[in-house]
């Protein structure tokens, strides 16, 4: 199918920022922030934050690639800005090391009408300038209250997500095989092919009224989306997402997480995510 070209003043426009034209017919755009200071090894670095877009032409309109370099307790608000407007997240990883405040680059990825997608891109702007107006140094903790010692029902927990739990030194740790596709359908991802970690690793600490959950999930990128929509409206934080390979579409992920509620919330939470992504199959 024949693409179109880009409209370099509209997406300007919507991105408060004029774009470069690359061979091919993509629009390119770096957008800096400059109140932040970002230490690295106690020495000042200037430009460490930015932001990175990728404009191409494409079949539904444009698709949309880009990078963000986040202080910590931005990276939750600015993926919600983004699955709100249909743009995935692909990537999260540490930017420096010794770095203070700590900075990590979140990853995007997204398709449709380019005018939305630029909206979505300028949404960040917001969000950060939201974050700091907030707080002008980035919090040091996720939202809600910490875990508080106490005891934790492993049989409940295990229970919701049909599995038997383990308790060791007051954790509870639980995980979940990866089914096999019953589908059979043309295009599914070959079982050869699944990596053999299990879908889901968790650890839960704290008391069943005040708990955290920390583990990770190992998802195709078809899973990917619907799993981080599910665990983000259950106000479980990404905190890493990584390539376990390099198959491109076929490939597999490594989605870590943490989150803070009621240990029954919490599983409740990581159900719903499972459930988001036996849906996306």
């Amino acid at each position: 199918m024949a693409t179109s070209a880009l409209d370099a003043q509209l997406l300007g426009e919507r991105l408060g920022t004029a774009l470069s034209a690359l061979p091919g017919g993509a629009l390119v755009a770096t957008l800096p922030r400059t109140l932040v200071t970002v230490n690295v090894e106690a020495i000042p670095i200037s430009g460490a934050l930015n932001t990175e877009l990728s404009f191409r032409p494409a079949a539904q309109g444009a698709a949309l690639s880009g990078s963000v370099e986040l202080l910590e307790d931005e990276v939750s608000p600015v993926i919600d800005t983004l699955l709100a407007h249909g743009i995935g997240v692909v990537g999260l990883y540490n930017r420096f090391l010794y770095d203070e405040p700590r900075v990590l680059v979140l990853r995007f990825e997204g398709q449709g009408m380019p005018a939305l997608l630029a909206s979505g891109a300028q949404s960040i702007g917001s969000v950060l300038r939201d974050a700091r107006l907030r707080s002008s140094k980035p919090l040091r903790e996720l939202p809600g209250d910490a875990p508080q010692a106490g005891t934790l029902d492993a049989a409940a927990l295990g229970g919701v997500l049909g599995v038997t739990a383990s308790t060791r030194d007051g954790e509870v740790a639980l995980e979940v095989p990866r089914p096999a596709d019953p589908t059979g359908t043309p295009g599914a991802i070959a079982p050869l092919l699944a990596p053999e970690a299990p879908l889901l690793r968790a650890s839960f600490s704290g008391s069943d009224l005040r708990a955290a959950v920390s583990g990770t999930f190992v998802l195709s990128a078809k899973e990917l989306l619907p799993v981080l929509r599910a665990l983000r409206s259950s106000n479980v934080h990404l905190v890493g997402l990584v390539p376990r390979d390099m198959r491109g579409d076929a490939g597999w992920f490594s989605l870590h997480f943490r989150g803070k509620n009621t240990s029954l919330g919490l599983v409740r939470g990581l159900d719903q995510a499972l459930q988001a992504r036996t849906a996306a199959r």
